[in-house]
Formats: C-alpha cells, sequence, structure tokens
C-alpha cells in the first residue's frame, strides 16, 4: 500500500506540471514567437534548476562540441556537470546563449511552443548533430561497470502543445526511414508534450509494467513507446531521474579538456 507521503509527492508533480503549463500559456501574450520561445525555455530551465542535483550547471543553450572541432546545431538548454567549462560570457545576464564541451554533458533540452512535423524534424536535426562521446575506457573507476555512455547526453524534446501521439510517432518513423545513417544513441530519449503525453526510447533494462493489470512487457530495444496515463508525472520525474543518475556516474569518470588549449594553440 503506497504510504501517504508518496501520494503527496505524486501530487506535487502533478502541480510543477500546471504550474510549467500555466506559465507557458502565460508566455502566448507576447505577439514575437521569439519572444515566447525564449519565455518557455526559461520556464523549464527553471523546472530543471530546482529539481536536479546541484552537481548538474542547467542554462541556455547554444551549442556543444566535441574534442575533434564537431559542432551541434543550435540546442535550446543544456545541464553539464559542475566540472566541465562552459563558455558563458555571450550569456552574462542569464538571456544570452553559450557552449560547451560534449565531454560533461549530461542532458540537453529542445523546448518547442507547439510541436508538429516541422518542430519535430527541427528538434530531431539538432539531436542528431550532437558530436559523439570519446569512449570511457581507462577513463571510469574500475569498480564502475558501467555501458551505455554513447547515449550521452540525456536528449529530451518538450513542448507545451503539439499534435496526438500516433502522428508523432508516425513522424518519428517518417524521419528515420529517411534518415537511417542517425544511430540509435543520437535520437530523442524523451518527447513530453504537456498534458498529453510522454514518447521514450527504449534502452536497455528498460521495461514496461501495465499498472492495471501489473503485468510487464520488454519492448524492443530502440522503439518510441508512448505514454498517456500520468503522462506529465513520468516525463518530469523520468528526466529528473535519469540527470541525476548521469550526474552519479560522472563523479567516476575522468574528464580531461587540456586537448582544447592545446587545439586553440594549434
Amino acid at each position: 500500500m503506497t504510504k501517504p507521503f508518496y501520494n503527496r509527492l505524486n501530487e506535487y508533480f502533478l502541480n510543477v506540471a500546471e504550474v510549467l503549463k500555466g506559465e507557458a500559456k502565460a508566455a502566448s501574450i507576447f505577439a514575437n514567437t521569439t519572444d515566447i520561445g525564449i519565455t518557455r525555455e526559461n520556464v523549464y530551465v527553471e523546472f530543471l534548476r530546482q529539481h536536479t542535483p546541484s552537481k548538474c550547471n542547467v542554462f541556455l543553450g547554444g551549442f556543444l562540441f566535441g574534442e575533434d572541432g564537431d559542432e551541434s546545431k543550435q540546442l535550446d538548454i543544456i545541464i553539464s556537470t559542475d566540472t566541465s567549462p562552459r563558455y558563458n560570457f555571450q550569456n552574462r545576464d542569464g538571456n544570452g546563449k553559450s557552449f560547451s564541451p560534449v565531454e560533461g554533458c549530461l542532458g540537453i533540452a529542445s523546448i518547442k511552443s507547439k510541436l508538429d512535423k516541422d518542430q519535430l524534424f527541427d528538434s530531431l536535426y539538432g539531436i542528431a548533430s550532437i558530436p559523439e562521446t570519446k569512449s570511457i575506457e581507462g577513463r571510469i573507476n574500475p569498480n564502475i561497470k558501467y555501458k551505455g555512455y554513447e547515449e550521452w547526453p540525456f536528449k529530451i524534446i518538450y513542448a507545451s502543445e503539439g499534435i496526438n501521439e500516433n502522428t508523432i510517432l508516425s513522424h518519428l518513423n517518417e524521419f528515420y526511414l529517411k534518415n537511417p545513417q542517425i544511430p540509435i544513441y543520437r535520437r530523442p530519449n524523451l518527447i513530453h508534450v504537456a498534458g498529453k503525453y510522454v514518447i521514450m526510447r527504449i534502452v536497455e533494462g528498460m521495461g514496461i509494467r501495465n499498472i492495471f493489470n501489473d503485468t510487464s512487457i520488454n519492448p524492443e530495444i530502440g522503439i518510441f513507446y508512448p505514454f498517456t496515463t500520468n503522462s506529465d508525472l513520468q516525463g518530469l520525474v523520468w528526466t529528473i531521474n535519469d540527470l541525476q543518475q548521469k550526474s552519479i556516474i560522472s563523479n567516476h569518470i575522468l574528464y580531461d579538456y587540456t586537448s582544447i588549449i592545446n587545439k586553440i594553440h594549434g
């Protein structure tokens, strides 16, 4: 039997979701769509800052770069470790853009006012452009057995409104049929449309439990699986949980950014 605290915690996250939706809706007062987008990005930034560990640096994004100099497309929000350098000079007032190395990046978020086909494809291209991480072999505490570092960072698409989940799934399938060269680990982990649904990409070790008949299934790794029951609750708690887990693992990875200095000097 669920104890009263967890019932209250459930209510807490539902209230947080309502605040996110309410503040995003209030942003529609702006006539300029750029202003609407920035306001909604700030709303989601504040949610992440208030709920992720202090090890997580959450800031308005710009782009991620790899050790070889590859750069991502524009990313709305970047979440990095507290030991990762970030280049924040253009963001002194908190409303500008930054950039950061992909090594040490825990998560990114693409924020959309309304998720339709065009906006979805824009997010998918942005996520696909994230430079690949290096192998952590020889860089992680040997007592830590960890698989899946190529999946980093955790990749979120969040929208205040959007078309229905079946249509989004159809568009996802269309996009990746046309772009099969994009590796599975450079596809979104979670797509959350407030008040409607969450779509999660199945990764190793993830199972699905039916709370109504207490049965479980193990979907194929890599497929996108929709949830419409308690979707806001699931979207928020799984986001926080994944970022928290990555922040713990990052404590055991040796990050060295000396190569950036060496390459600046040629």
